[in-house]
Formats: structure tokens, sequence, C-alpha cells
């Protein structure tokens, strides 16, 4: 049985979900997407590229930086990419590798897919989002509220 994600905050400004999934849910998102092996220093998107796709870090740990200010770190079972490919806008950050990394890239077309052929994961992938959605979203009222 899948367990309900949290939110774990890596900054005060910038949570992140941390999904807490178990192996089937981690063995049917991978039939589906396509694992990286990525090494240390390694960059995985670059701000201002088309954002197709949203990661989930299996392993190690990736950096997000936006005009080359550091803004997160994205651990082992965390998800980052997801805004820009909801939203079919360029990458509003660059990713980089901070030490050997296993990443499942989901894109849009490997989400249709899963859509087509197994609707139960596409639909617990699109709450999860929704979820992340709605905490950005609740983030940035508490912060409009405290200026």
């Amino acid at each position: 049985m899948t367990q309900a994600p949290d939110w774990q905050p890596i900054d005060d400004r910038f949570p992140k979900l941390y999904w807490r999934l178990d192996q089937a849910a981690y063995d049917a998102f991978g039939r589906f997407g396509t694992v990286h092996d990525v090494e240390a220093g390694e960059t995985v998107f670059d701000e201002g590229t088309s954002s197709f796709s949203l990661f989930l870090v299996l392993d190690g740990e990736v950096a997000l930086s936006h005009q080359g200010k550091p803004i997160a770190k994205v651990g082992k079972n965390f998800s980052f990419g997801e805004m820009g490919m909801l939203l079919d806008k360029p990458r509003g950050g660059t990713a980089e590798a901070t030490m050997p990394s296993k990443l499942l890239e989901l894109t849009r077309a490997d989400i249709q897919l899963m859509q087509e052929k197994e609707p139960i994961w596409s639909t617990r992938l699109y709450r999860v989002l929704a979820e992340c959605l709605a905490e950005y979203l609740q983030q940035a009222a508490q912060s409009g509220d405290q200026a």
C-alpha cells in the first residue's frame, strides 16, 4: 500500500515533497520513466531550457540554483522539475548533481502512457503533484501575509 506523502522543508522558502512510496510504486514509475545515473558535478538541466519532465531522486543529491544563486538541495525521495513541466514553461533554474546520483525522469509522454496503461499510478502521481502545487501556493500566500 502506498503511504501518503508528507512535506519536508529543505529551505523555508522552497519546500519539497518527500515521496514515501512502497516498492510497487517505484516499480510502476520505473516502467514508464527512465533512470539516469549522473556523476557529481553533472548538470541535469539548465535554467531557461525546455521543461518536459520531472525528476525523482532515487539516490544521491541534486542542487538547484536560480540565476547562479543556490536555492535548494534535493535528496533521496524528493522531486524537482515538476513546476516547469506542469506549466509548460522554461526551466526556472539549473539542477546539478552534488554527488553520484540515480534519478528517475518522467516525461509528459511517459505520464500520458501511464494514464493509458496503468491509470491508478498516474492518478497517484497527479495527486502528489497537486499537493506540491498547493503547498507552493500556500507558501506564497503566507509570504505575502508577512510582507
